[in-house]
């Protein structure tokens, strides 16, 4: 998927110069910053986001694919807010995230009340995405990530439990509106929780919606490890799957 849509962004690019010819170049970028973001490839997500904000004015996918490979020191370089409801509830949660990742805990406090707010008033869509599934799937993501930083992990499970509700109620899509799974950071909690039977139900539930993803596979093989059991199969999937991925991950989620 991915070298297929890198295909169809350079025949877009050509056909700017008048060669080759441009076949829905927003929705090719698109679909490379969801792939790339899937498939572990840090460096073509995020220049597929940066491409996508060129294209199109509205810089989502350039922070969302940052907090997704956890490059949180580069998202308060992104000083503009987009004016769409979506957009720049989007905008306002990767800045909470990584304001909370850079040690500013008030901050983030405030954006992710702001993209709450954002969530239960705004009538707006992305293509057919309601603004509600959208903004407080990513709201509750942070809401669970503040919780765990705070220590509060029985709240914090709650908050990515709502993630995960409001993120199965998004409509089929190709692509996907949002390049993560709120199922990483749950199954990431659940082993700080050393509930690592329960992660590995989740991480398998999260291969059913997007099959061989190494973010899931990485996620059964710790929680494997940590109770001391190994399964060969899972070991050469994750190996499969992240072969042509640039990022080292510990976990499912930075």
């Amino acid at each position: 998927a991915v070298t297929a849509n890198i295909m169809a962004w350079h025949s877009d690019m050509k056909a700017s110069v008048g060669e080759g010819f441009a076949i829905y170049p927003s929705h090719n970028l698109h679909m490379l910053a969801f792939a790339a973001s899937m498939d572990g490839q840090g460096a073509i997500a995020i220049q597929a986001g940066k491409d996508y904000a060129k294209l199109t004015g509205n810089n989502m996918y350039h922070v969302l694919t940052l907090i997704r490979f956890g490059r949180f020191d580069e998202v308060p370089g992104i000083e503009h807010r987009p004016d769409h409801s979506i957009h720049g509830g989007m905008w306002d949660f990767a800045q909470g995230y990584a304001a909370l990742k850079n040690g500013d805990r008030e901050k983030a406090v405030q954006m992710k009340e702001k993209v709450l707010k954002e969530a239960s008033s705004s009538s707006a869509r992305f293509r057919f995405h309601s603004a509600e599934n959208l903004l407080n799937t990513v709201g509750y993501i942070l809401e669970g990530e503040i919780f765990w930083m705070d220590g509060e992990l029985s709240k914090s499970e709650a908050s990515f439990q709502k993630a995960i509700e409001y993120y199965d109620s998004l409509a089929y899509d190709e692509p996907e509106p949002i390049p993560f799974s709120p199922r990483h950071w749950y199954g990431a909690l659940l082993q700080e929780m050393e509930q690592f039977k329960k992660a590995i139900e989740v991480y398998e539930r999260e291969l059913q919606h997007h099959p061989n993803n190494g973010w899931s596979l990485f996620g059964i093989q710790q929680s494997l490890k940590a109770q001391n059991r190994s399964d060969k199969n899972i070991d050469q999937q994750f190996k499969e799957s992240w072969k042509r991925s640039d990022t080292w991950i510990r976990g499912s989620r930075f």
